[in-house]
């Protein structure tokens, strides 16, 4: 059974409504790494729904959090003076609107084309109404106890007058450098410090808010059990820097019991995805955007390199390595037509709709070369393959296949994947021996009558095996006359594509 059925078949035994929530700050530009994410708890919301549970999904934008990392493609001139201010409160990099906004709307663009819709609930929100006053409340009430509860779960000891709270300075609009001194049961007095944090400076300010209506939030290992208690939430889990003992979700957990006397939701841990091994940040530019993977792969297929894998399964992504958009491809075309029930559940979780049903497509690697070649006609080259005429369908979803193999070749294909017939006579010629080159001349003079690839690939191969040349030094003569490298898309395909007349000579010159 596909791992989230499996999710989904035990909370199912609870008989309850669930709701199933994730969260991400707005930072920056958002990797392609978050979207395991969302992707991994729509998956446990689509099992949920399958199994006949009712669930609701949510998604909350932390848009309070403050700015504590420059992005690296941001103007430092422009933007260092908002470091320590709620994202919500910083202008947007282009546009009007503001920069938490700007690089949500971003992120919420990708994942609705990937199939997940849930509610969208802003942190900024969900202060100023209100929804969180009472857990606000509760959390100053009990500062002293959750002090405890840090130092015992995580042993992280905090000063004596700690105040779990960080209202915004009224002075200078910055939240990461207040530090809140005491409560008084209607207003928190605090200090706008120089000295909190690194990466921004407080202006000194002191003075005393209501921490209620927004003017302020929560810490997160505080905030994230707020939010649970206050939306209901029943089903979320994290990435596995979060998960680890004595970590946020295990302090998030005993806070929600001890707290707000809560029972926190159903965790999901989960691996993140590395990029060259290494983890994706949204500020550091390390990896590719959400936005810029988007664009090179169909959005099933992107889908498909989430639910492919175990949550708690390692996933590495990166597009520059030759084979990786290759095999995704082949990957996700054999879990279409795979019969293993688990494959083709994470084929049906792939989908963004129902799907075309069944189809004919040409494998990803064998279009990287067919575009490659001029004049092929590749609807032509698809029917022969398939031994039929190709459906309307099948037409358009060869159009869009051969769009993402251009993107991979224009971006990600390294040089040997590529080629192009030369114009003159390739100097590499000269690394052939002399078998090679009768060879050469022997296939000149079968060209004029070759019209059949399929048949002439095999009259290639023979023609080279009589004269006790192997495979590769038989097509390695082709594809050194014709394209000045060793290797190549299939050679009938690519001799029979090109003027007779002009493969003939250049066979004979090379010869």
């Amino acid at each position: 059974m596909f791992w989230a059925d499996k999710i989904a078949e035990e909370i199912a035994k609870t008989k309850k409504p669930q709701i199933v929530d994730d969260a991400k700050t707005p930072s920056g530009r958002v990797h392609v790494g978050a979207l395991r994410g969302i992707i991994i708890h729509d998956l446990v919301h689509r099992a949920l729904k399958a199994a006949k549970v009712k669930s609701h999904f949510t998604y909350i934008i932390d848009d309070m959090d403050p700015m504590d990392d420059l992005p690296v493609y941001l103007s430092k001139a422009k933007y260092e003076k908002y470091m320590g201010v709620p994202l919500k409160n910083i202008p947007a990099p282009e546009g009007s609107g503001s920069y938490s906004d700007y690089f949500a709307a971003e992120f919420i663009k990708v994942f609705n084309r990937l199939g997940a819709d849930p509610e969208i609930l802003y942190s900024s929100k969900l202060y100023e109404k209100g929804n969180l006053d009472k857990f606000i409340k509760l959390v100053l009430d009990n500062a002293e106890k959750i002090q405890e509860i840090y130092e015992k779960i995580s042993g992280s000891r905090r000063p004596k007058d700690f105040i779990p709270f960080q209202p915004i300075c009224e002075k200078c609009g910055k939240i990461g450098t207040s530090v809140a001194s005491s409560w008084d049961g209607k207003f928190v007095s605090y200090e706008c410090s120089d000295e909190k944090v690194s990466w921004a400076k407080g202006c000194g300010y002191k003075g005393k808010v209501s921490p209620f209506g927004g003017k302020g939030k929560l810490p997160w290992r505080v905030e994230w059990p707020a939010k649970w208690a206050a939306l209901g939430v029943t089903v979320e889990g994290e990435g596995k820097d979060h998960a680890s003992k004595g970590g946020t979700r295990d302090t998030a957990n005993v806070i929600a019991r001890e707290i707000f006397d809560y029972s926190p939701p159903y965790d999901i841990p989960y691996e993140h995805i590395l990029f060259g091994g290494k983890k994706m940040s949204s500020s550091k530019g390390v990896g590719a955007s959400a936005l810029e993977v988007s664009e090179v792969l169909p959005p099933e297929v992107l889908r498909f390199l989430m639910v492919r894998v175990r949550s708690m399964q390692h996933l590495e992504f990166d597009p520059s390595l030759e084979h990786t958009i290759p095999d995704l491809f082949d990957e996700f075309d054999s879990a279409r037509t795979s019969e293993d029930p688990d494959l083709k559940r994470i084929y049906e979780l792939s989908l963004i709709d129902e799907g075309p049903g069944k189809y004919f497509i040409l494998r990803f690697r064998d279009l990287v070369n067919l575009v490659q070649i001029p004049n092929i006609e590749l609807v032509k080259e698809s029917e022969k393959k398939k031994d039929g005429a190709l459906t309307k369908a099948e037409k358009e979803l060869l159009e869009e296949r051969i769009k993402y193999v251009k993107i991979y070749l224009d971006r990600f294909a390294p040089q040997e994947v590529k080629f192009t017939v030369k114009e003159e006579l390739p100097k590499e010629v000269k690394t052939l021996n002399k078998k090679q080159k009768e060879f050469l001349s022997k296939l000149a003079k079968l060209i004029t009558s070759a019209k059949d690839a399929e048949k002439f690939q095999n009259n290639i191969y023979q023609t080279g095996k009589d004269l006790g040349l192997t495979s590769s030094e038989t097509f390695k003569a082709i594809y050194t006359a014709l394209l000045g490298k060793e290797s190549g898309p299939k050679a009938a395909w690519l001799i029979l594509s090109l003027d007779k007349d002009f493969v003939v000579k250049r066979l004979k010159e090379a010869s």
